[in-house]
């Protein structure tokens, strides 16, 4: 296993907004750990299998990187985070860059399928609601062609009850996230009607996760579907759902 030599990001000072928000509360940064207690049971499972294998990773929007750092203290792996924003990926090469097993791609992931071939795992964790759903489709296919071992994605939950528990939330906690919606398209999107939600873009609002399940199981088996934080949760109430696809044997 490669030793990490700085794999814990500075403190608070030193956290990018993105990592800010996700670290908002003590029950915000709770609820943004669930993904990846699933992704390390994943990986284990796949650790078992293969002990002296080294995983070959990549992860789509991979942004500071955090997979790495939650991955590399604690399976052999070699990585590689996509990412477009060219202020995120730079952080993730300055704050692991030093680690041979590491490498960095500041782009589309539209230019980078051929990354996804001899891949053990493909990650998407808070990534595939940020793109646009015609490119989504096409990086889907991509995966499903490449038939890695394992492919992980994670998305918010936009529609249903949850929707108006997580809008009131956040406008009580002082968070941002309810003034991406206005309140009648709160309500909407609470009762399922996504027509009179503003169409989706690239951001949370008028995200649907039953459209991304649909396309993935026309291209790939979902193996597990997880609710957060606990699997017991309907769908319906479930603040993110995790999908988990393995490889048929």
């Amino acid at each position: 296993m490669v030793q990490p030599t700085s794999s814990t990001p500075p403190g608070n000072e030193g956290l990018t907004c993105y990592e800010k928000k996700q670290a908002f509360n003590p029950l915000v940064s709770y609820l943004h750990t669930t993904r990846y207690k699933h992704l390390i049971r994943l990986f284990t499972k796949l650790a078992a299998q293969a002990p002296s294998r080294t995983l070959r990773v990549v992860d789509i929007g991979c942004a500071h990187a955090k997979a790495f750092q939650v991955l590399n203290s604690r399976f052999n792996i070699t990585y590689i985070g996509i990412d477009q924003d060219e202020a995120l990926s730079g952080i993730a090469r300055a704050r692991y860059s030093a680690h041979p097993n590491f490498k960095i791609i500041t782009g589309s992931i539209a230019d980078h399928y051929g990354e996804f071939q001899n891949t053990d795992v493909i990650l998407a964790l808070e990534t595939l609601e940020h793109i646009p759903e015609n490119l989504v489709v096409r990086i889907i296919e991509q995966v499903a062609l490449a038939r890695p071992a394992a492919f992980m994605c994670s998305v918010p939950n936009e529609v249903g009850p949850v929707i108006l528990v997580k809008n009131i939330g956040s406008l009580l906690t002082g968070y941002m996230r309810h003034k991406e919606y206005t309140w009648a398209e709160t309500l909407h999107a609470a009762l399922f009607n996504l027509d009179k939600v503003e169409t989706h873009g690239t951001g949370h609002k008028g995200f649907d996760w039953r459209w991304l399940a649909q396309t993935i199981r026309h291209n790939m088996r979902i193996s597990q579907i997880h609710t957060n934080p606990f699997d017991w949760l309907p769908k319906t109430f479930s603040l993110s759902i995790i999908f988990i696809c393995l490889r048929k044997s």
